[in-house]
């Protein structure tokens, strides 16, 4: 796999603002995994920030939130998700939403990032961030336990009703021992 496919690749050219960690807008989706009439058209999203949390920046808890379905049926990506859960999500100046820089404001463009190459690596969201450090995008179809890292960028493949969406911070991992998200995809409703 290249570093290009291990970047959560996203459509669209615009820039969304940053928050803070933690600034999750509160008027879209709800927290926690999705339930009730939710749970087999909605899709749990989960933010796992790894070796960014509490790394000179604030701490940043894994954000485990349900994106409903607005129009159950219809065919939802990564990204509309994403924003349907009420999750900050910001590009790159040159790529927009071709590349995923940041979620939550995390990284922010003052905390260094402890790259192997690079300790004091700061992420200016220009070009793709490096293959050193970068948000992962994983998915699950809520049946089990696993989680599947995508080879597709979050809109290129449509998230899984019932499923799960994750995004973990992958800092000095190569493709093969990327993490996956530390909350384990399974749907209480899916059985």
């Amino acid at each position: 796999m290249t570093i290009a496919a291990g970047v959560a690749l996203l459509g669209g050219t615009a820039i969304a603002a940053a928050g803070p960690a933690g600034a999750v807008d509160p008027t879209k989706g709800y927290a926690g995994i999705c339930t009730g009439s939710d749970a087999l058209t909605g899709v749990t999203i989960v933010v796992d920030f790894q070796e960014l949390d509490g790394n000179g920046g604030v701490a940043a808890p894994t954000i485990t939130r349900c994106s409903p379905n607005a129009s159950p049926g219809t065919a939802r990506t990564g990204i509309k998700a994403l924003q349907d859960a009420g999750i900050s999500i910001v590009g790159t100046i040159r790529w927009g939403f071709q590349a995923v820089c940041r979620i939550e404001g995390r990284p922010t463009a003052t905390e260094d990032i402890p790259r192997n190459s690079n300790p004091t690596y700061h992420e200016a969201c220009v070009n793709t961030p490096p293959g050193e450090a970068y948000w992962g995008y994983w998915y699950a179809d809520g049946s089990g336990t696993t989680w599947t890292y995508s080879n597709s960028g979050a809109t290129a493949r449509n998230v899984i009703p019932g499923g799960f969406e994750g995004w973990s911070f992958s800092l000095n991992h190569t493709p093969t021992t990327n993490p996956p998200p530390e909350v384990t995809p399974r749907n209480p409703a899916i059985g």
